[in-house]
């Protein structure tokens, strides 16, 4: 059976609203009241679809945190593909409701269960995408055997969020070139050391 229409155009005007008061205000003012200020919406039928303000948080978390499906590019040569695929995190991070918004998602996900799983499988769809960067390096005879893939996957996923969110430092392409350079070099290294 086909949802009602109405229902799913009052949860989308929900969210924009619920998305636009992490962004202006921060996560504690997401609440009921204040989306039923910003809408006209009833609280009443705010509980009727999140019965408390940690749901209605945590599914306006999960709306900003789905990324549009984009495949990575993965033909190569490696420093091409990072670099493609990075930019678009770097992007995000710096452009988008996403990166207004993670600090306070990572914040939530210390005592939140529901947020832990937004950032878990968020974190789980960029690691495939960078995955399968590296994956088709390994292909193309471009990383070494010895290299630990994991770890420089992990570290090409961290380093940006890190220097953003932690450092409050700007991504931008210099910063790019210089973590794919370190990267692509780490990948070529026959030793796998990383010092």
């Amino acid at each position: 059976m086909k949802e009602d229409p109405r229902l799913i155009a009052t949860r989308q005007t929900a969210l924009d609203a619920a998305q636009k008061i992490l962004m202006d205000e921060g996560v504690l003012h997401v609440t009921h009241g204040a989306v039923s200020n910003a809408t006209g919406i009833s609280r009443s039928t705010l509980y009727r679809h999140w019965p408390d303000a940690r749901r209605l948080r945590d599914a306006a978390f999960r709306r900003i945190a789905t990324p549009p499906n984009i495949p990575p590019k993965t033909d190569g040569p490696l420093r091409s593909d990072l670099r493609w695929l990075l930019g678009v995190l770097m992007g995000a991070l710096n452009d988008t409701p996403w990166g207004q918004i993670a600090p306070q998602v990572v914040a939530a996900a210390s005592t939140d269960a529901e947020a832990r799983l937004v950032i878990t499988e968020f974190m789980k769809d960029r690691f495939a995408s960078v995955e399968a960067v590296f994956s088709a390096a390994i292909d193309r005879g471009e990383i070494a055997a010895d290299v630990p893939v994991e770890q420089l996957i992990e570290l090409a996923i961290a380093a940006p969020y890190f220097r953003r969110l932690i450092r409050h430092e700007a991504l931008d392409a210099d910063w790019l070139d210089q973590h794919v350079d370190l990267l692509c070099s780490i990948a070529k290294s026959n030793s796998g050391h990383w010092g």
